[in-house]
C-alpha cells in the first residue's frame, strides 16, 4: 500500500518506537494523526513530522479508554477525510513477579496492550473496508512467544495481541484490508525504566528506528509477520519445539540476575 498521501494515526507516539514510526510515516509522506497521553511530548514529535508533512497533527488520549479510541479515529475521519493507516504501537509493561502482581495491574496491562489496540482498528475499520483500501500495523513483542523472567502480563497482553491480528488478517483477506504483526525484540525506548523492578534482560538494545522502519516496509509489501532484528523471530518459533531447555535456560538467566542484584 502507498504511504504516501496516506491518513495515518499512530499511538503511543510520544516517544520510542511511536515516535520513530511517526516521523517515518511522514517523511514518506504520510499526514500523521501521532497519539498519546503526554501532551509536551507529543507536540514535539508533531513538530518533527511537520518537517516532512505539514498536516501532521496531535492527539492527547489514553487508549485504555475506550470512548478515547473511538474519539481518535472519528476526529481523524472529521478534520482530514479517512483513515488509511493504522499503527497501534501504544504499550505499558509490568515488570513484576507473577505472584505479586494483582488482578487489577494486570487488567491494565491488557486494556493498553491489548483492548487499546483492538478498539482503534475497529473504529478505523469501517471506512477501510468500504473503501477497500488500509493497513493496521499491530505492534506486539518477541515477549509475546516467549516467557520472559518478570513479564508474564505484558507478554499474555502481547501474545493475545498476536494472534487477535492474524485471525483479522484471515478474516480480511480479499477486503483489500492489510493487517501486519510487527514484533520487536529489544528495543532502546522508556519502558525499560519505568517498572519498580528491574530488567533481567542485560544485553543489545536496539534504535526504535529500526522498527520504524520495518513498519513502513511491512505497509508497503503488505507482510504479515515481521520481527525485528529478525533472529528474534527464530527464538520465538523455536520455544514450542525446545520449550523445556529454553525454559530452563531463562530460569537460569533470572537467577544469576537475582544474585548479581543481592551483592
Amino acid at each position: 500500500m502507498e504511504i504516501s498521501g496516506s491518513i495515518a494515526i499512530v499511538t503511543g507516539a510520544s516517544s520510542g518506537i511511536g515516535a520513530a514510526t511517526a516521523e517515518e510515516l511522514a517523511r514518506r509522506g504520510a499526514t500523521v494523526v501521532a497519539v498519546a497521553r503526554r501532551r509536551e511530548k507529543l507536540d514535539e514529535v508533531v513538530g518533527r513530522c511537520r518537517s516532512y508533512s505539514e498536516g501532521s497533527r496531535a492527539y492527547q488520549a489514553d487508549v485504555a479508554d475506550r470512548a478515547a479510541c473511538s474519539g481518535v479515529v472519528e476526529s481523524a475521519i472529521e478534520q482530514l477525510g479517512r483513515v488509511d493507516i493504522v499503527v497501534n504501537n501504544a504499550g505499558i509493561s509490568m515488570r513484576r513477579h507473577a505472584a505479586r502482581a494483582s488482578v487489577e495491574e494486570i487488567e491494565r496491562v491488557m486494556d493498553v496492550n491489548f483492548f487499546g489496540s483492538v478498539c482503534v482498528a475497529m473504529a478505523a475499520l469501517p471506512g477501510m473496508l468500504e473503501r477497500r483500501r488500509g493497513s493496521i500495523i499491530n505492534v506486539t513483542s518477541v515477549a509475546g512467544y516467549i516467557p520472559n523472567p518478570h513479564e508474564s502480563a505484558y507478554g499474555a497482553s502481547k501474545a493475545a495481541l498476536s494472534l487477535w491480528s492474524h485471525g483479522l488478517s484471515v478474516d480480511l483477506s480479499g477486503s483489500g484490508v492489510h493487517v501486519g504483526v510487527l514484533s520487536p525484540g529489544p528495543i532502546d525506548t522508556e519502558i525499560w525504566e519505568k517498572d519498580a523492578e528491574d530488567a533481567v534482560y542485560d544485553g543489545k538494545l536496539y534504535p526504535p528506528s529500526i522498527v520504524a522502519d520495518a513498519i513502513a516496509k511491512m505497509i508497503d509489501h503488505e507482510a504479515v509477520h515481521v520481527t525485528v532484528p529478525r533472529r528474534y523471530g527464530l527464538v520465538g518459533a523455536l520455544y514450542p519445539l525446545l520449550g523445556g531447555p529454553m525454559r530452563k535456560g531463562l530460569i537460569a538467566h533470572l537467577r544469576r540476575a537475582e544474585a548479581k542484584a543481592r551483592r
